[in-house]
């Protein structure tokens, strides 16, 4: 066989997964010891394709399943012997014949054993990837989707565009009384199948169909998407394909969830958009139609490149030619695209009446998965009732936060003119501010409440006397979701 060809797995009986599952623990084939026999910190950090980890054969168990199983390389007969050949082949996961060769990847990754395409070929093989090839769960920005996505209870969970299924099934595991997991391609489909059978997992649904599709009417309360959002000229991969501009696939996503999202229901994407004449966070509001006034949108931005750095990217990554690129250009001229922005997205449908919110921040290096939650709910409480509230809060103004000022020459002594805030955590944020701004940073020790602060302000007269305190307030929320001040 050849990389090109249908998925050759078997969905045997339970029992026989049953069988595979317990002979592959048995063998303490588990992702801490893959990575400490790799030296690997993660199991993401695993390469999937060019020079192996293994420099040969193994001769013991574990080696020998990392090398079969995850470094796609033949085995000898006798090296077969040492490892549970029939559970293997029973489900048809390797060769009958020797040289012994793995048919698909099978590795151990967040408490679970995943299944998706090799990556490497079989020695002879021609074909190379089928186009919709079943990428692995364990790459970086998988591993990175899955860190940013919140897991546990919830009523329906819906992973979309969802490849080996892994966040379907680490939904379905951590408290979704059912996960369902959805992808175009048969041979995904089959995959997710056969993961979900492997790993025992019965609360949890695969269906085959273009995006919502297989869901019919389903409606949910939590769905997570990696899509494709690479604007490819020359499309390879299903995977990776979101069109001539990336927002193909990500545009018809969002399209759908005035229909599937429930109210109070969360949508967690790791994507890319373009900011054109507006900036991608609000030009995506377009897309949700009438329904638009009910759903939140935060987007943290991880990087941002420009149409030209894009192209060039392009052209050295994936071969495409000078002339594509020039065309290419032209339409990204036509769209006004400025900026492409990668990073994670996450939209909630309020529950109830009341203001929506878009916002945007920059990721910094040390900016964490609970630093987005965190956003998300902030950005909630202050529209649904947080800024009274906050005025009996204390305030402390954030550490390391750094003021810029610049001063301008008036009559021979020097001015300031203008003040920029800036901090790092837990985004990366500058903010042009005035003279009230640094004095209350200068006060707010976490000793004194937002009324407080203000009362000080007037008496030292960095406000007017007439500031009503839910404006002071609504300017405090602006400094808190900033990052520059924090809520005691």
């Amino acid at each position: 066989m050849t990389p090109a060809e249908p998925l050759p797995l078997r969905l045997g009986s339970d029992a026989e997964f049953e069988a595979l599952r317990n002979a592959l623990a048995a063998a303490g084939y588990t992702e801490n010891a893959v990575c400490e026999r790799l030296g690997l910190e993660r199991i993401s950090q695993y390469r999937l394709e060019g020079e192996r980890h293994l420099t040969g054969e193994p001769e013991d168990v574990l080696g020998l399943l990392i090398w079969l199983l995850m470094e796609s390389a033949p085995i000898s007969s006798a090296s077969a012997a040492k490892l549970p050949m029939e559970e293997l082949q029973t489900l048809k996961l390797v060769t009958s014949q020797a040289p012994i060769y793995s048919t698909v990847m099978l590795y151990p990754a967040r408490g679970f054993y995943v299944v998706s395409d090799r990556t490497r070929p079989m020695e002879g093989a021609t074909g190379g990837l089928p186009e919709d090839v079943v990428y692995g769960g364990i790459v970086p920005n998988t591993d990175m989707f899955l860190n940013h996505v919140p897991f546990g209870p919830c009523d329906a969970f819906l992973d979309l565009c969802c490849g080996s299924g892994i966040a379907a099934l680490i939904a379905a595991r951590d408290g979704a009384k059912h996960a369902w997991a959805f992808d175009l391609t048969a041979r995904c489909t089959l995959c997710v199948e056969f993961n979900r059978r492997l790993n025992g997992i019965a609360n949890m649904t695969a269906g085959q169909g273009d995006l919502y599709e297989p869901g019919a009417d389903l409606t949910f309360d939590r769905i997570a998407v990696h899509p494709p959002y690479v604007p490819v000229y020359r499309p390879r991969f299903i995977f990776d394909s979101g069109g001539e501009d990336g927002e193909q696939v990500v545009g018809r996503i969002i399209q759908g969830l005035p229909r599937h999202l429930r109210p109070g229901g969360r949508f967690y994407a790791l994507t890319m958009g373009t900011d054109r004449e507006q900036p991608f966070e609000h030009r995506l509001r377009q897309w949700l139609g009438e329904a638009e006034s009910e759903f939140d949108v935060a987007l943290v931005s991880r990087r941002i490149l420009t149409p030209d750095q894009y192209t060039t990217d392009s052209m050295l990554r994936r071969g495409t030619t000078v002339a594509e690129i020039h065309e290419w250009n032209g339409l990204f001229k036509k769209l006004h695209v400025t900026a492409f922005v990668y990073g994670f997205l996450m939209i909630q449908r309020r529950d109830r009446v009341r203001p929506v919110f878009t916002v945007r921040r920059q990721a910094a290096s040390n900016t964490s998965p609970a630093d987005h939650a965190w956003l998300l709910d902030w950005e909630t409480s202050t529209v649904d009732g947080g800024l009274e509230r906050m005025l009996g809060s204390r305030l402390r103004a954030v550490a390391d936060t750094k003021l810029h000022m610049e001063h301008r020459m008036v009559n021979g002594e020097w001015v300031p003119e203008s003040y920029r805030l800036e901090v790092d955590h837990p985004f990366s944020m500058s903010l042009r501010g005035q003279a009230w701004t640094a004095h209350l940073l200068a006060s707010a020790d976490g000793s004194r409440t937002a009324v407080e602060l203000l009362d000080k302000l007037k008496t030292d007269g960095a406000v007017h006397p007439d500031t009503p305190p839910i404006e002071f307030v609504r300017m405090l929320a602006m400094l808190v979701s900033g990052g520059f001040l924090e809520v005691h």
